[in-house]
């Protein structure tokens, strides 16, 4: 098991995102000029509930699924001989996805789901990186990607939708087989439908027309809890204002956000240094003004930078002026 994971997590690094489910896509890219977020969305919306009311899907094979099993998603009209088919929108549940307009102005946008499968373990985060395989449609029922084989994902870089609808699902069992290979077993499934808002908006590809609402079904295998810059502190919850966007948590101002940077408040001092100093797993706050050391310029409140007072010898170990153990960065009367 130790085994597979090293495996999973070197895959990890050698991924390179550009897969229909990313934002970005190896197709190349022709922008258009958006339309307005608001009037956008009420389009597409009931273009979707249209959609929902005269489409089902194969429910009844995903009904029978032994708990290693999976089935590929296939979703037609109701009409002829289907009509009396259970439509999409008697079974889709409906959470909701704020979204910026133009005027930076949130707009709220219903993404449509199903649940097949909850799966066993936990749920991965929207910063986490998963181990999923999907369809891709859109909602003329053209499959625009599909991925049979799973693969990693950071879920940072995936469209909107994808990501949020991701961590309704939970990860399931590892199997180990005798022949040394590995399987899944009480996986999450789950179809989800959203709005070109939280999918590719005005970019359009040579398979995805821009203003597409899309159609995924996802079937999440397992996670990995991410720790993008490896400072200690999950990537999630670098997300200070908790928008779900990691790019505009940016503490020190530095251009990369903190889910990215070494040294998030730009004090001189890392994060990993910072956010932990007695190893008793508390996040340290060293002048208790609320603002956590590893976010806090001025780690004991004293009037002095950080940077100013960490190292002024410049031989690469703190300083510590009047000998009592404290570094003079925490130390309020050095």
């Amino acid at each position: 098991m130790i085994k597979f994971f090293r495996i999973l997590f070197f895959n990890l690094f050698l991924i390179t995102l550009t897969y229909s489910c990313s934002r970005s896509s190896t197709d190349d890219v022709e922008i258009i000029p958006p339309n307005p977020v608001s009037s956008q969305y009420i389009l597409e919306n009931d273009s979707i509930i249209e959609f929902l009311q005269t489409h089902f899907y194969n429910y009844d094979a995903f009904e029978t699924l032994t708990s290693d099993e999976s089935v590929e998603l296939i979703i037609d009209t109701i009409s002829g001989d289907n009509s009396s088919k259970i439509a999409l929108f008697n079974q889709v549940s409906t959470m909701t996805v704020e979204i910026a307009d133009e005027n930076d102005e949130m707009v709220s946008h219903n993404l449509y789901y199903i649940i097949n499968r909850e799966g066993k373990g936990p749920n991965p985060t929207v910063a986490d990186s998963v181990f999923v395989s999907y369809k891709g449609l859109t909602l003329g029922n053209v499959t625009f990607d599909s991925r049979k084989t799973p693969l990693w994902l950071d879920q940072t870089s995936v469209v909107r939708g994808f990501q949020e609808f991701t961590a309704l699902l939970k990860k399931g069992d590892i199997i180990s087989n005798n022949n040394g290979t590995y399987s899944f077993d009480n996986f999450g499934i789950g179809i989800v439908i959203m709005p070109s808002g939280l999918g590719y908006f005005n970019n359009a590809t040579s398979s995805i027309p821009s203003y597409s609402p899309l159609i995924f079904q996802i079937n999440l295998n397992t996670l990995s809890t991410a720790d993008h810059d490896n400072d200690g502190i999950d990537s999630i919850n670098e997300d200070l204002n908790n928008n779900h966007l990691f790019n505009d948590d940016d503490t020190d101002e530095d251009n990369t956000p903190n889910y990215f940077d070494y040294d998030d408040d730009g004090d001189g001092v890392s994060t990993r240094d910072e956010w932990n100093i007695y190893g008793n797993g508390l996040i340290n706050d060293t002048d208790s003004d609320g603002i956590p050391d590893y976010l806090d310029s001025d780690d004991d409140g004293d009037g002095i930078l950080t940077k100013d007072e960490y190292d002024k010898d410049g031989d690469g170990v703190a300083d510590d002026t009047n000998d009592d153990g404290t570094p003079d960065y925490l130390d309020k009367d050095n």
